[in-house]
């Protein structure tokens, strides 16, 4: 008996011994997230809508095209009309995408019915060439965007012209619109 009583209080005091020094447990780390602002991020945004921002000035002067040269296109055998590759020209880099705008203009020529458009240069009528361009305006913040379309005949004299140009808005996104 006085076996059993001596592992008994060698037991309790064993006990007592860990319960006023507790084992540390084990360190749990929290999950840490690094956000940081869009300041701090360079150019995350600003090609982001490029598709978009050319489908809408391409939208435009396609339109705009389309409104004055009625004269044209209302004649009994529909004029036939190339649509040239995009040149790019101007002051600093024009975000890509740009492809995208001859795509919608072709698109809406196209669905409008008012020429036939061909493949090949030496087919047509009437060729389309189209300038995008970025500009910097002094005094004025962010960039403008220009979409310029040029009608050319086939003796290579401008029939018209018309330009439409689209603003960054200056926010945390950079966004065009």
């Amino acid at each position: 008996m006085n076996k059993i009583f001596v592992i008994l209080t060698a037991g309790a005091l064993a006990g007592c011994t860990a319960w006023q020094h507790p084992q540390p447990e084990p360190e749990t780390v929290a999950p840490h997230l690094v956000t940081e602002t869009p300041y701090g991020l360079n150019n995350l945004y600003e090609e982001t809508s490029a598709s978009q921002l050319y489908a809408v000035v391409a939208a435009r002067a396609t339109n705009k095209m389309l409104d004055q040269t009625t004269e044209i296109y209302e004649q009994p055998a529909r004029p036939k009309l190339y649509v040239m590759q995009i040149k790019k020209a101007g002051a600093g880099h024009v975000p890509d995408g740009f492809s995208h705008s001859r795509r919608v203009t072709r698109e809406i020529i196209d669905g409008s019915k008012a020429f036939t458009l061909v493949n090949k240069q030496e087919d047509a009528d009437y060729w389309l060439d189209i300038v995008v361009s970025r500009l910097n305006v002094e005094g004025m913040p962010g960039s403008l965007l220009q979409y310029k379309m040029i009608l050319l005949d086939q003796n290579n004299n401008e029939v018209g012209s018309w330009m439409e140009t689209i603003r960054q808005v200056q926010n945390d996104d950079r966004s065009w619109w």
